[in-house]
């Protein structure tokens, strides 16, 4: 029987949605701790589940035992929160709202910004006004109120955009969910941790079997200790730190190996099958090494390398090249499945899609009404309409790609190695673009750029969860929409509020005063040095060359997968091989899988299982020490007290 979504777990998950990003937000921007909203691994809901599932709910069970939420209340308040964790920081709101204003307080005769940049700024994408934007950057004068009036038009659009951009996510994701779930059976390794702190006490105790568990308590007190020293040197220096981030330089620092410790990424391996596990840190290990003879021969492509490029720019365009195989392949894969939800939407009877978050014919409508609006609203910010379809096919190829890539791999730090921009950009030539696409596609990088968390990837692995908890059915798409507004509103009010309370340039240096500086500074070199796909074939051909190299390379690979019975590698590491987030996190992926084969190989499945909880403790109690001092620094008003989550 199909559990109900009640009032109660909605307006808590609500709350919740809307603490991570105002406080989280203001945590990682003002105080410049801990990314708890800033990866696919979700700490700040983690961390605030935690609170409540060990704190909160057994004080409630203790009052009286028929109030405490059951396991499928606390599901659906962790499905909000995972969505909501991909909104702020570097989710949308931390990219976007800094970058608007930006374009014009950061202009000087230096870069010529007025001339080739003010003029294609369409009227209601940014501010204007000249005095809200000084005093966002350098703080209101005392007794003047936040001018809001200059925001409440881009702020209006940018929002109805993003809006159609997450239903977007969300209808593909239920559109795709059975697919992934009952056919690919994927593992979902993410989802390892809040299905068993949702578990319902036995014989009526108010704590679960794995808050009970001393060999979970003991992978927790083992990064909690070791972070909680670090913190402690913070505040008193005597107190000596430990290190946990190295390299290994290797062949006279041509190629250099980081060798960092991370008790998230190492209790994520446990969970993942031993051949995702080695593809990922293997195909670091290959990738470094072909930047490496790159490096010792000399060769690179011609011409300027684009922004949030992952590696070489021949890595980086072999893995869009990979990822849009990844993506293409796997539709293909699940054609049987997508021809029989359409013929669901339009005929029935086909498919019972009743336990759906949509019913198909409402998941399509919405999704070419969304899709649809998005079109038009590039259109009118400037791009033209075939630049326009052809940059929201590739950026939703990535973000499809990297959706499947965290389900399957389980990986709570990952990013893709080349965004879309470039790619289409370079693939049309930027006389196609036009100055005023460029402009807007420069701004699309909030939300498709320096992009290490998305909505997408949330919802599928709420799905998941939901699905494991018997939590179906139409009312959990609202609750998802109700965490996507509560959080879009409260991330957005936080955000321009900390510009005109403290000052922009007194904030986060990344978000307040790179970001936007950058995203303008590439747009004004684009327009002022024009491209064209055939007259400039000597820098653009070579790049496109790689791709269709990182295409075949991983068809081959996926072919292997999917039809030799021995192949052992899998090929989910290819296309994220050289990204930031593999590169610092790929030797403990690596300690973990070994751990895990070794395990497997003396003790067997039995004792595979009887550590399971001591690796989910791993993680745990990463995630919880990081966010314990996010607390503790905020009631003691210290700043810059980073216990890294990534």
């Amino acid at each position: 029987m199909t559990a109900k979504i009640t009032t109660r777990a909605l307006i808590v998950g609500a709350l919740l949605s809307l603490i991570i990003n105002v406080f989280f937000a203001y945590a990682r921007l003002a105080m410049a701790t801990a990314g708890m909203s800033s990866d696919y691994i979700t700490a700040g809901a983690v961390f605030l589940f935690f609170v409540f599932v060990a704190l909160i709910n057994p004080l409630v069970k203790l009052c009286n035992s028929s109030w405490g939420f059951d396991r499928s209340e606390l599901i659906v308040i962790y499905c909000m929160m995972i969505v909501a964790s991909a909104i702020p920081t570097w989710g949308f709101t931390g990219n976007l709202i800094a970058m608007l204003p930006g374009i014009y307080y950061y202009a000087t005769p230096e870069n010529n910004w007025g001339e080739l940049l003010h003029p294609f700024v369409k009227d209601w994408l940014v501010p204007h006004d000249p005095m809200a934007i000084k005093y966002f950057f350098e703080g209101l004068p005392q007794g003047q109120r936040i001018p809001w009036e200059h925001w409440v038009r881009p702020l209006l659009a940018w929002c109805s955009f993003i809006m159609a951009i997450y239903l977007m996510m969300i209808t593909i994701m239920s559109i795709i969910r059975r697919q992934w779930v009952d056919y690919d059976r994927l593992t979902f390794p993410l989802l390892q941790l809040p299905l068993d702190m949702t578990e319902e006490g036995r014989d009526g105790s108010i704590f679960n079997a794995f808050l009970k568990s001393p060999l979970m308590w003991l992978g927790f007190s083992i990064p909690f200790i070791i972070f909680s020293t670090n913190a402690l040197n913070h505040y008193f220096p005597f107190v000596p730190p430990i290190q946990l981030r190295n390299s290994l330089p290797l062949f006279n620092h041509v190629l250099v190996l980081q060798t960092n410790v991370n008790f998230i990424a190492i209790g994520l391996a446990y969970f993942l099958s031993l051949d995702v596990g080695l593809g990922i840190w293997l195909f670091h290990l290959v990738t470094k090494g072909q930047i490496a003879v790159e490096n010792i021969l000399g060769y690179s492509i011609p011409g300027r390398s684009d922004l949030f490029m992952e590696g070489s720019m021949a890595v980086s365009h072999q893995g869009m090249g990979a990822m849009l195989v990844l993506v293409l392949y796997g539709l293909w894969n699940s054609r049987t499945h997508l021809r029989q939800v359409w013929q669901q939407a339009w005929r029935g009877g086909v498919i019972d899609d009743r336990q759906e978050i949509l019913s198909y014919r409402g998941a399509l409508l919405i999704l070419g009404g969304a899709s649809a609006y998005a079109t038009t609203w590039l259109v009118l910010s400037g791009v033209p309409l075939g630049v326009a379809l052809f940059f929201l096919f590739v950026a939703f190829c990535v973000f499809y790609g990297l959706a499947r890539i965290v389900a399957e791999g389980g990986l709570g730090f990952a990013r893709a190695q080349m965004t879309a921009q470039p790619f289409v950009i370079h693939a049309v030539g930027t006389e196609a673009v036009t100055p005023s696409g460029l402009v807007s596609l420069g701004m699309t990088f909030s939300w498709a750029g320096d992009l290490r968390t998305m909505i997408m990837a949330s919802t599928i692995n709420s799905l998941k969860l939901a699905d494991a908890g018997n939590v179906r059915g139409r009312p959990l798409f609202w609750a998802i929409a109700l965490s996507v507004v509560v959080g879009l509103a409260g991330s957005v009010s936080m955000v321009v509020w900390m510009g005109y309370t403290y000052g922009g340039i007194n904030l986060d240096w990344w978000f307040y005063n790179r970001f936007g500086e950058i995203i303008h500074g590439d747009t004004a070199h684009k327009i002022a040095n024009p491209t064209h796909p055939l007259r400039d074939w000597s820098s653009i051909g070579p790049r496109y060359l790689f791709s269709l190299i990182g295409a075949g390379v991983m068809g081959v690979l996926m072919w292997a997968r999917h039809h030799i019975l021995w192949w052992p590698i899998h090929y989910i590491g290819f296309p994220i091989g050289a990204t930031l987030t593999i590169v610092f996190t790929w030797f403990s992926i690596f300690l973990g899988w070994l751990l895990k084969a070794t395990i497997l190989k003396y003790g067997g499945v039995n004792l595979y299982r009887k550590l399971r909880p001591f690796f989910l403790g791993l993680i745990l109690g990463h995630v919880f020490v990081s966010g314990f001092w996010v607390v503790f620094d905020f009631v003691t008003g210290e700043t810059g007290n980073r216990i890294p989550i990534f």
